[in-house]
């Protein structure tokens, strides 16, 4: 037996109550006719406070009444092997459908059924998890109806259903031999190119369609500050970075680069009258808030293993201790443990301060990373045109297994009925005992009253 709602079970203090009422009431004297009281010598009145239980049975009674309500509010359920039986007979399923595939009804329906779609079958599986946790007793399944393209789902986006879940698979929708879709535009020592990805069975080839001539400094959405003997540096990490090619960000999304090498303000040696051009970093803190694809950015700059092992190579230092503390987040340390990159929200930019040389390899690194940060990488996944293999599938398949003990929020129906009949029958037999005792006073009182 469990118990669907056991703190109902500290009520059960309540079952005191018929017991302080039984012996705390206060009782009025009984008159009693008397023909005569000369023959009586006179005595002081002496109060007398009864604490002897005059009905024992209506008090225990009154007392199961309290027990029997309480048991009932806890809401018990017994778990015989019928109850089980006829769980295991019925079948709950989600079945997660793929957002463009049509689903046919097929088989008998099950006891409860919901079909989830969503943006991809992981999240669909999700979804589905959360709905089965909250259903009824009985054999619950999940069933994936998709094209189940490679890529479209994993081990680990299976691995968080219940083991006693039931997982199927049912192959849906035609897929083509080829297809060829945009790759987004990556920007070059050439310009702005535009690519686009052909996917012919297992083979997958990119090629670039266009070209637009840009400058250098200009194709990227990043405005670099830098001193005068660290300009060549950063125009130099700038080139390189172009040469390998890097994810062209959104035209909404600028970063501004502050190579702040320690040593660069205070050892300048311009010749008085011309004008400062040394980097310098703005008095105004950065935002706290700061808005989700910097967030994203940041959190991919803190990720990058090349960025991160050349940092930890080198020994420069930022300038100014309040980069160590809120609002900047530090994204590299140096090799002396300080922080040697940190990054902020100014005026709508995403603006990262680095401590490095110029010259060091961690220039090139962060520019980089910076721009693939901010930048959305085209995803193929979705447009895959392979399928996945039937063993594979058959791997990750299981049938569902026979219900357990239910939760406590799931169970729909319970034996709590049976509490509230004892409760009102015992209720009757309270009323029935307080009147037959009363009336039997009642009749004594008369007797006496007859006889005197």
């Amino acid at each position: 037996m469990i118990w669907l709602n056991p703190a109902a079970w500290l009520a059960l203090a309540a079952v005191a109550a018929p017991l302080l009422i039984h012996i705390l009431v206060q009782r009025r004297a009984e008159r009693v006719p008397f023909p005569t009281l000369r023959f009586l010598r006179p005595t002081r009145l002496t109060a007398i406070r009864r604490h002897v239980l005059d009905d024992p049975l209506l008090l225990v009674v009154r007392s199961a009444i309290v027990v029997a309500a309480v048991a009932a509010v806890a809401g018990p359920l017994l778990v015989t092997a019928a109850r089980r039986d006829a769980w295991s007979r019925r079948i709950v399923r989600a079945t997660v459908v793929s957002a463009d595939t049509p689903l046919a009804a097929n088989g008998p329906p099950p006891f409860l059924a919901r079909e989830v779609r969503g943006p991809s079958l992981a999240d669909g599986v999700r979804r589905a998890i959360d709905w089965l946790d909250h259903v009824p007793p009985a054999r619950r399944e999940l069933l994936i109806v998709a094209p189940l393209t490679i890529g479209s789902l994993s081990a680990a986006d299976l691995a968080a259903v219940p083991p006693d879940v039931g997982i199927a698979f049912e192959r849906a929708g035609t897929l083509p031999p080829a297809r060829t879709v945009p790759y987004g535009t990556v920007q070059s020592a050439a310009g702005t190119v535009v690519r686009e990805a052909t996917l012919t069975g297992a083979r997958t080839s990119v090629r670039d369609v266009s070209t637009t001539a840009r400058a250098g400094a200009e194709a990227l959405p990043i405005d670099v500050i830098a001193s005068p003997a660290a300009r060549p540096f950063a125009d130099a990490a700038i080139a390189a970075v172009l040469s390998q090619r890097v994810w062209t960000p959104p035209p909404d999304r600028r970063a501004r680069l502050i190579i702040a090498e320690v040593g660069t303000q205070r050892t300048s040696n311009r010749e008085p009258g011309t004008p400062n051009r040394e980097p310098r970093t703005e008095n105004r803190e950065p935002s706290v808030t700061v808005a989700p694809w910097m967030a994203d950015a940041i959190a991919q700059l803190t990720r990058d293993a090349d960025l991160q092992r050349a940092a930890a190579l080198a020994t420069g230092a930022l300038p100014d201790a309040r980069f160590s503390a809120l609002p900047w987040r530090t994204i590299a340390m140096s090799a002396d443990g300080r922080p040697l990159i940190v990054a902020g929200a100014q005026e709508g930019r995403l603006t990262i301060v680095s401590g490095a040389p110029a010259s060091d390899l961690v220039t090139p690194l962060v520019v980089r990373a910076l721009v693939n940060a901010m930048a959305v990488t085209p995803d193929l996944t979705p447009l895959e045109i392979v399928g996945f293999p039937g063993d594979r599938l058959q791997t990750w398949s299981r049938p569902a297994a026979a219900p357990a003990s239910p939760r406590i929020d799931s169970v729909d129906g319970d034996d709590r009925r049976w509490l509230w009949l004892a409760a009102l029958g015992l209720l009757a037999l309270e009323t029935w005992l307080r009147r037959s005792r009363r009336d039997r006073a009642t009749a004594a009182t008369e007797e006496r009253v007859r006889v005197a």
